[in-house]
């Protein structure tokens, strides 16, 4: 009887996964664990809501799967300011928000999920919002997450004059500062700006990533990463706060084609130790920058011949050398296409 209770068991766990992608999961005992690294921003009209999903279930020998996540559900409420409670008060107190299915959850396929809700502006001047987010794991439902809040505020309009210019390898974003959302309200204090990117085509770059790790303070910016070629677009906004800014600006694009050589590396500086001559120069500061290169002679008019490749820091020992002669040196810089600078300033040096 035992044996013919068993076999109906794995009929019926079979038949139950049949036709599903991907492995066969089976529900965790336990709830699965919460939603890791919970953060929210504001930006504009919108809140939005991103996390991590965690890496195995509680018995952390099963590895967490996202594509069986089949739904997340979204708790919000307006909180006062300082306001904290346990995650279970806090869900009975809020509203559901959002049951989302997974198909509606953007990034949920690489662990890296997000959503954003429109609120409007009565909801958003100078309100305290909280949020707990909890999904579904087959049909297992997880623990609440961490309560996150954050203080909103009515942000200015996008910026609409957003422009760029390309000099050489240098691409220049110009734009001007916001109006007051209204006419009737002062404008807010804003505390720069983000600047985003995304290269079109390129590895399946989708998302604009913010450019700036330090908030940009004038109405300009300089973006010197461009070794990788195609169509770059960017946009801008305002920070009003931590984690506020407004709605993106119009977005401009430049194509840039990567021909261009690094700097050309400065101060180049020679002395002597006991068996060699050692060299130094200031870093070259372009984003693309792969190696230096060392070139010597040993007359001045002589061609300098190429001394060593792929240098990897701004300094070098030279140690093919002999007591009494002179040498002259210069540095050139490569990037990563192979776009090599001219030569620096020479160096001489008497190795006595």
């Amino acid at each position: 009887m035992k044996k013919k209770l068993f076999s109906v068991f794995v009929l019926v766990m079979a038949f139950s996964y049949c036709g599903k992608k991907g492995p066969l999961v089976l529900e965790p005992e336990t709830p699965p664990p919460a939603v890791e690294n919970f953060r929210i921003r504001q930006i504009g009209g919108q809140i939005e809501l991103a996390w991590e999903f965690p890496a195995s279930l509680n018995d952390k020998k099963e590895v967490f799967e996202p594509s069986w996540v089949s739904k997340v559900y979204v708790y919000h409420a307006n909180l006062k300011p300082g306001e904290a409670m346990p995650a279970d008060v806090f869900i009975d107190k809020a509203e559901l928000l959002a049951k989302l299915k997974a198909n509606e959850i953007k990034g949920l396929g690489q662990n890296s999920p997000s959503c954003r809700f429109s609120f409007k502006n009565r909801d958003l001047q100078e309100k305290n919002h909280g949020f707990i987010v909890a999904y579904y794991y087959a049909r297992k439902r997880s623990a609440p997450g961490p309560l996150q809040t954050l203080k909103t505020l009515l942000t200015p309009p996008p910026i609409q004059d957003l422009q760029v210019s390309r000099h050489g390898k240098v691409v220049t974003l110009n734009w001007s500062k916001p109006a007051a959302p209204d006419q009737d309200r002062a404008a807010l204090a804003i505390s720069g700006y983000h600047v985003y990117r995304r290269i079109n085509g390129v590895n399946g770059e989708l998302d604009f990533r913010p450019l700036n790790a330090e908030t940009v303070i004038n109405e300009f910016f300089h973006d010197l990463d461009t070794g990788v070629d195609g169509e770059y677009e960017y946009q801008v906004s305002c920070r009003l706060g931590e984690r506020v800014e407004n709605a993106p600006s119009n977005s401009v694009k430049v194509k840039v084609l990567d021909t261009f050589p690094p700097d050309i590396p400065n101060n180049l500086v020679s002395f002597t130790a006991k068996d060699q001559v050692f060299l130094t120069w200031e870093t070259v500061p372009d984003n693309d920058l792969a190696f230096y290169r060392v070139y010597r002679k040993a007359v001045e008019k002589e061609d300098f011949r190429l001394l060593a490749d792929t240098v990897s820091d701004n300094f070098f020992h030279d140690k093919q050398v002999a007591h009494g002669n002179t040498y002259i040196y210069a540095i050139s810089a490569v990037d990563k296409k192979g776009n090599e600078s001219e030569f620096s300033r020479s160096a001489q040096q008497l190795f006595e």
